[in-house]
């Protein structure tokens, strides 16, 4: 089945001819009909043409039949966050240059888009992507809904959780049993603030993940569960902590760090909403000392460590400011646009300078919180200003804050700013 195209292959990266290759074996006319499926061919012409070619011909064919194996195993080691043996079958696979005549290379192409998915490259997710697209009705029915879902998964990369959820809700979920699936409609759900649907499919999810053991999975999958179930009020928060406390220990078992950083920061979130600001800021604290500190993900735990501060007002001033200031340095660094604008906002709070922090938040703030989605955000600090503005004696502000309160007039509502990892 494949001895022609392999024999094509090595011939043109020898950069040799069809008459050079097949002199003093065979015909330039049967060398070409070799190479296109078109004839039958001895065993020892096949031989004498790898001979000439300098490869093993059963070694070939043997690499390449298994090739839907060691596919399956790299998805899988995706799907189960094995990171490192993801990236070591990734660099293999992309110096195996015969993949292109196999019929799993669409499947190669879509499980390269979901690894750089993984990593989170965007832009190189979608090249391939866009690649795909321009023959997405060759695929086969199982690399059709497989398509589907690492497109949904981009479009939560980028922030688009409406058209994510809309394109999960084409798989066939008959023609395709991924179970991450299932996880990834939670996050989608969950950002559009649909709790119910978050956790039904986060339970499925986890459900699978306890069955294979896959515990990096389970850490995230529980996660998200508690996220959703805080928003019972009558909840008790005993159990919250147990169950959190129990995920840092099942992190450091798995020896996972990152895992660990993200449930210390939405723990310390939990605790922050309870107003106990001593606990949230070490807590916040613990997290920040398990990232990097010139990363987006170091900034959000760290302006919740500086925001606890703020309120609970257990730091030294002098303390306080080197938090603001480090902030602003590594937002600048990072280019987030957002952090460097609430830690202005922090800034003008540590030095009680209300007006200018108004001034602030109605000029720079809102208006970017607004075009960029943060609607619950925005309408927390349209409330604040609205206060203001009231005892400030300015009623035409005031009734200009109150009609955008009541009217609604934002450009997205499916997004807030974000507390939780």
């Amino acid at each position: 089945m494949y001895e022609g195209k392999i024999i094509k292959f090595y011939r043109q990266k020898a950069k040799i001819t069809q008459e050079e290759l097949g002199r003093g074996i065979c015909s330039v006319t049967h060398i070409s009909k070799i190479e296109r499926g078109l004839t039958e061919y001895s065993p020892e012409i096949t031989m004498l043409l790898s001979k000439r070619l300098q490869i093993d011909m059963e070694q070939e064919i043997t690499s390449l039949e298994n090739l839907k194996s060691k596919l399956d195993i790299w998805h899988d080691f995706m799907i189960s966050q094995n990171r490192q043996a993801a990236m070591i079958l990734h660099n293999e696979m992309k110096e195996y240059k015969l993949l292109e005549l196999s019929e799993h290379a669409t499947y190669y192409k879509l499980l390269v888009a979901n690894y750089y998915l993984t990593q989170g490259c965007t832009k190189k997710a979608k090249k391939r992507i866009d690649d795909i697209q321009r023959t997405v009705e060759e695929l086969s029915v199982y690399e059709s809904n497989l398509f589907k879902h690492v497109l949904a998964l981009y479009y939560i990369a980028i922030d688009e959780y409406t058209k994510s959820i809309d394109i999960f809700n084409t798989v066939d979920f008959k023609f395709y049993s991924n179970p991450s699936i299932y996880y990834d409609l939670a996050v989608a759900y969950q950002n559009v603030h649909s709790p119910v649907l978050a956790y039904h499919y986060a339970e499925k999810a986890l459900n699978h993940f306890k069955k294979t053991n896959q515990f990096l999975r389970i850490i995230d999958t529980e996660n998200l569960m508690l996220i959703q179930v805080e928003s019972d009020q009558y909840r008790n928060f005993n159990d919250t902590i147990e169950q959190y406390e129990n995920l840092i220990k099942l992190c450091d078992l798995c020896n996972s760090i990152e895992k660990k950083a993200k449930v210390l920061h939405n723990f310390a979130y939990e605790h922050f909403r309870r107003q106990n600001y001593d606990t949230a800021g070490q807590l916040y604290k613990d997290s920040m000392a398990l990232k990097d500190n010139d990363s987006p993900l170091y900034l959000l735990s760290l302006e919740g460590y500086t925001r606890s501060a703020l309120i609970g007002n257990f730091l030294p001033q002098e303390e306080l400011i080197g938090l603001i200031e480090e902030g602003l340095a590594i937002a600048d660094h990072c280019d987030e646009t957002l952090y460097r604008l609430i830690f202005t906002l922090h800034r003008y709070s540590a030095f009680q300078q209300k007006d200018d922090y108004h001034t602030y938040l109605f000029d720079n703030v809102l208006p970017y919180l607004k075009s960029h989605g943060y609607t619950l955000t925005a309408q927390t600090y349209d409330r604040d200003l609205f206060n203001y503005y009231t005892d400030k004696g300015n009623p035409d502000k005031a009734l200009e804050v109150a009609e955008r309160l009541i009217n609604m007039d934002y450009v997205k509502q499916d997004e807030t700013m974000e507390l939780v990892e």
